[in-house]
């Protein structure tokens, strides 16, 4: 299981207070589910678990995809309701036509370059016809991405992601519902708590961390906006694309 500080961290970069659905990005999908005609998801790079855990709260069947087993562990502690299956992106074993949505949250930058096209592609062989495919993806932008910046320079497999889905949107029978952007805003209580959550994301961080900790340090004091009051006076914002695509009759 995750360890106390590595939550708290969490908890902090999401801005979601005691449940994940509180975050504005998973509020955002939230939303956009509620308008849909939509009883089973799938969600492909779930990580920890964070959005399968919100998702079952709102009744919906939920399936998570990842191929690391160590996060599927904690995933199938923090939603014990939900089915995790550990595969990748492109290879996901479970039926044609078997969900009415398919999410990328935060995972499509993630996946190997050439890999990103067909892990859109097998979320797409998965959606009935009707379903949606939603991915959520951070931009190359933002006092958070430029605070990171020297831990993790994310900027290329950001803007592959992007590349991807245009070119899987320009080859597929699909229709664009939604294309939008929400700005994820983060408030930590201190730097430490900044670099706990970006190694809780990827622990290969650390050494960038280790090599130059006074700079990043100064990264991000220099990006923070400070806030009066309260526990969490250091302030990132993120800004995230959302796009929805609804899965047309071939």
């Amino acid at each position: 299981m995750p360890s106390r500080k590595m939550l708290e961290s969490t908890r902090q970069a999401t801005g979601r207070g005691g449940a994940p659905e509180t975050s504005v990005v998973t509020a955002k999908i939230l939303e956009i589910l509620a308008g849909e005609e939509v009883r089973r998801v799938i969600d492909i790079g779930c990580g920890r678990g964070d959005l399968a855990a919100a998702l079952l709260r709102r009744g919906y069947g939920v399936t998570g995809v990842d191929p690391q087993e160590t996060a599927l562990e904690n995933a199938r502690n923090w939603a014990p309701g939900a089915q995790f299956l550990r595969a990748e992106a492109a290879a996901i074993p479970a039926g044609t036509g078997s969900f009415g949505a398919a999410i990328f949250l935060n995972s499509l930058h993630h996946l190997p370059t050439d890999g990103m096209v067909p892990g859109l592609t097998e979320a797409w062989r998965l959606l009935r016809t009707g379903g949606v495919l939603l991915v959520i993806e951070p931009l190359a932008r933002g006092s958070f991405f430029e605070a990171m910046r020297r831990v993790d320079d994310e900027s290329a497999v950001r803007a592959q992601a992007l590349m991807a889905l245009a070119e899987f949107t320009a080859q597929t029978a699909c229709k664009t519902v939604i294309d939008t952007q929400v700005d994820r805003i983060s408030r930590f209580a201190s730097v430490d708590a900044f670099l706990t959550y970006l190694c809780a994301v990827e622990p290969s961080r650390q050494i960038a961390i280790d090599a130059a900790l006074d700079a990043v340090t100064q990264d991000f004091l220099r990006c923070a906006e400070t806030a009066e009051g309260g526990g969490a006076p250091f302030v990132l914002i993120q800004p995230h694309m959302v796009q929805v695509l609804r899965k047309r009759p071939d």
